[in-house]
């Protein structure tokens, strides 16, 4: 085993470890912690047995195991952005409802009139 592929494997595995304890404290979703997983598990093996993703990659058609796994790169980065974009599209959603309820929950303590004899917040 080359020092690179000890390196890698270490690095998965620190990132493996990592991700069991978001799973277990409940900072990370399970389906998505399941999916990372696999992830880290295909290039553990990826990285142990680099001939194995020229196989699979002939197999689908492509020369070299190295380009499907640029490939594979590429679709998990875009569903990446993907995600993201939509979190953040929910989030402005949820903002813009929250202020919406507050300026009016505002405007309406303004219009009421004043229970405390006519002296306001100051």
């Amino acid at each position: 085993m080359s020092p690179f592929q000890i390196i890698i494997l270490a690095a998965l595995a620190i990132a493996a470890v990592t991700l069991v304890v978001g799973l277990v404290r409940g900072r990370v979703g399970r389906l998505s912690g399941s999916v990372f997983l696999v992830v880290l598990a295909a290039g553990a093996v990826a990285a142990v047995d680099p001939d194995l993703t020229t196989a699979v990659a002939r197999s689908l058609g492509i020369r070299r195991g190295a380009d499907l796994l640029l490939y594979l790169l590429v679709l998990a980065v875009l569903q990446g952005f993907l995600v993201v974009y939509l979190k953040l599209r929910h989030l402005r959603r949820e903002m813009t409802q929250l202020v919406r309820r507050i300026a009016i929950r505002d405007a309406e303590r303004a219009a009421a009139p004043s229970r405390d004899g006519g002296h306001g917040e100051a």
